[in-house]
C-alpha cells in the first residue's frame, strides 16, 4: 500500500509494521488519534513489542503519548517537525 512516504531502511519486521500500521492509519483518518495497536503475544513478544515502540521514537519517525496506564491507550503521533 502507497503511504506517499518511504519506509526508512534499517528497520527490525515488527518496526516496520508499527510504522506502516501508523502511516497507513495518518493516510486514511488524518484527524482521528492513531493509537497503538493491540498485541495477541507472549510475554517474550511483548517485551520485543515494546523494544520496536521504543526504537521507533530514538529514531524519530513517531512519538508516542504515555498518558494512559495502558498501553492500548497509548497515542502515536508525528514527531515535531523543524
Amino acid at each position: 500500500m502507497e503511504t506517499g512516504r518511504p519506509v526508512p531502511v534499517g528497520l527490525t519486521i515488527n518496526q516496520r509494521n508499527i510504522y506502516m500500521y501508523f502511516l497507513n492509519h495518518m493516510k486514511k483518518y488524518k484527524n482521528a488519534p492513531c493509537f497503538v495497536p493491540k498485541i495477541s503475544a507472549t510475554r517474550n513478544r511483548t517485551k520485543d513489542y515494546f523494544r520496536a515502540l521504543d526504537a521507533l521514537e530514538e529514531k524519530q519517525l513517531i512519538v508516542i503519548d504515555r498518558s494512559s496506564p495502558n498501553y492500548t491507550g497509548w497515542i502515536m503521533k508525528e514527531p515535531k517537525r523543524i
